[in-house]
Formats: structure tokens, C-alpha cells, sequence
């Protein structure tokens, strides 16, 4: 595989993701868009508190400390959609930091960049700094304790999730 094609800025923000394509004048707000079959350059880093950024396949997620910037060489082999999070082992059972990756092939991924370009749509960051319900019973470090009512429930969100059924709780 050759060096990076494409580079990504990904911040962390409380509680979103922001995803800066510099090259191609372009901003996303939780979703990755990537060619497939590319080695994308990420450069990780977090807007305010520790993060951590991890995507479906992935063996462990990357920390993101404030003030520093990490890179991660990125190939998604083929078209599809995956789902990534922050997995800092806050507690929150990571509801607030939810992204999709979505990769098209390469064609695809250029004809997105020139309607984004053209009308831009997915830079929608929240008009608001206020926590998200997940964060309102918080832990130590102001998230949801895994074991409070927003932490039980996302849990079983998750289980409805995995086997596609609603709880019936």
C-alpha cells in the first residue's frame, strides 16, 4: 500500500465528532466519509478532554489527549458503512460519541467531495455545549456512571442493538 492519498483532521469535541477534509474545503460533523481501498491520513486530536477514537475492526482504540495531535493510517478495503465511537472507558457506554464511516469507492467518494463542495450539508456541529441526556447522572469525570439509570439504559439499547429486538423493560 502506498502513503496517505487523502488526510482527515479528526476532533474530538464534548460531545461530537468534527471531521476536517483541508484539501478538499470540506467539513463533517459526525461521519467519515473515505474512499475505499485508500490509505487516508487521520491526524486525532481532542478540542478539550481525554478521548479516544476507535472504528469497528479495530483492536484498540487511540487516546486522544488534549493539545497533541496522533496519526492514524486508515484503509477501508471496500464500500459499506462502519460505526466508531470515543471509548475512553468513561462510563458513559460511549451514546455521546457515536460516528459512522461511510466508504464509497473511490468514484463515488470524488462525485460526495464536489456536491459537498458545491452545497455544503453535513457540517452540523451542536448549537450548544450542554451535556446529553447520557451525561446528566455523571461519574467522576462528568459522564454517565455505568451503573445509573443513563447508563442501565444505554446498556440496553445496545443489547436491543445487537439483536435488533427492543428491550421489554
Amino acid at each position: 500500500m502506498t502513503g496517505p492519498t487523502l488526510t482527515v483532521r479528526v476532533v474530538a469535541h464534548q460531545w461530537w465528532w468534527e471531521f476536517d477534509y483541508p484539501s478538499l474545503g470540506i467539513r463533517t460533523s459526525d461521519v467519515l466519509h473515505v474512499p475505499s481501498a485508500t490509505n487516508v491520513r487521520l491526524e486525532l486530536a481532542s478540542a478539550d478532554v481525554l478521548h479516544s477514537f476507535w472504528v469497528a475492526g479495530m483492536k484498540d482504540p487511540v487516546e486522544l489527549v488534549p493539545g497533541k495531535t496522533r496519526p492514524l493510517d486508515l484503509v477501508v478495503k471496500s464500500p459499506g458503512e462502519l460505526h466508531g465511537n470515543c471509548d475512553s472507558s468513561c462510563g458513559c457506554a460511549t451514546v455521546c460519541m457515536r460516528f459512522r464511516v461511510l466508504a464509497s469507492s473511490p468514484g463515488s467518494f470524488d462525485q460526495w467531495a464536489a456536491r459537498e463542495r458545491l452545497f455544503p450539508s453535513e457540517f452540523k456541529p451542536p448549537h450548544t455545549s450542554v451535556a446529553p441526556a447520557c451525561a446528566l447522572n455523571s461519574g467522576h469525570d462528568g459522564h454517565a456512571g455505568r451503573d445509573s439509570p443513563a447508563g442501565h439504559l444505554q446498556r440496553l439499547l445496545d443489547e436491543a442493538e445487537s439483536t435488533d429486538k427492543i428491550p421489554s423493560h
